[in-house]
């Protein structure tokens, strides 16, 4: 036990929870210095969000919280912060021009921090979105080193364990006509038995591959598979594999283009 090392890292994400007044508040001066700033130049987001004074802000990724922005919008416009006239409303009750800002200004000021300052905008209505808020986040970010080392895998979509529901093949090759099987119908419209069919009649790739060699002629090719007999374990009748099947099965296993589409029906 004394040799184990405990390492500790500071995350980079910061959630910070702002008041709907001092929200708008800073979202309107944003908006004002972003208007007066020349064109092409970047708005200095530090000055109108409380992200200056955190230690190491720059290496930092911030996404802002504002609990019930529009119940206080709705209830500061039924206490009547109205527009008056000039001479109607005294200096003391003049609203601010945050409580101006419509609804079109808001989102505009939210694309302004995405865009410039990659900062994402939650607005949520009661505290318990914001507590099931939080704990998404701090899940995504606990789940964090096991997605980058699955990243670091071969083949990073395939998870070991039964769930994957993969097909096991032994050393001596038992499994691989499963495997077989289980390709072939993933071609649309192919069921397990259509699939059985063929794999009874072509037990490997290889041997379905050296069948076509041997066809003389390009629909030979084309139609080797379209006579074989299916068992229905539904119906009880029996049918075909059919031309059209065939024909994917075909340009599947021998064409070199990446772009070409099997299915014409999609």
């Amino acid at each position: 036990m004394d040799d184990c090392m405990v390492k500790t890292e500071e995350e980079k994400e910061v959630l910070v929870l702002l008041e709907p007044a001092d929200f708008l508040k800073r979202l309107c001066s944003l908006t004002q210095t972003f208007v007066d700033a020349s064109s092409g130049s970047q708005p200095d987001l530090n000055q109108v969000l409380p992200l200056a004074s955190l230690e190491g802000s720059s290496t930092k990724t911030y996404s802002l919280a504002v609990i019930g922005l529009d119940a206080y919008r709705c209830n500061q416009e039924q206490n009547g912060w109205q527009p008056l006239s000039p001479g109607k409303q005294s200096p003391r009750s003049q609203p601010g021009p945050e409580l101006f800002m419509t609804q079109q200004e808001i989102l505009e000021a939210q694309v302004v921090l995405q865009l410039w300052g990659n900062i994402d905008v939650q607005l949520l209505d009661t505290w318990q979105e914001f507590g099931e808020h939080v704990c998404a986040l701090t899940k995504a970010i606990a789940r964090r080193p096991y997605k980058s080392q699955l990243e670091m895998q071969e083949l990073s979509f395939c998870t070991a364990g039964v769930s994957g529901k993969g097909l096991r093949v032994e050393k001596d090759g038992t499994g691989l006509w499963q495997v077989w099987k289980r390709q072939i119908q993933q071609f649309n419209r192919v069921s397990p038995a259509t699939a059985a069919a063929i794999a009874e009649a072509y037990p490997s790739p290889g041997l379905l591959v050296q069948a076509y060699e041997e066809c003389s002629t390009e629909d030979e090719k084309l139609l080797l598979l379209s006579n074989i007999p299916v068992k229905s374990d539904i119906s009880g009748k029996d049918h075909r594999v059919g031309p059209d099947l065939s024909r994917r099965i075909y340009l599947f296993m021998v064409s070199t283009n990446p772009d070409l589409i099997l299915d014409l029906t999609v």
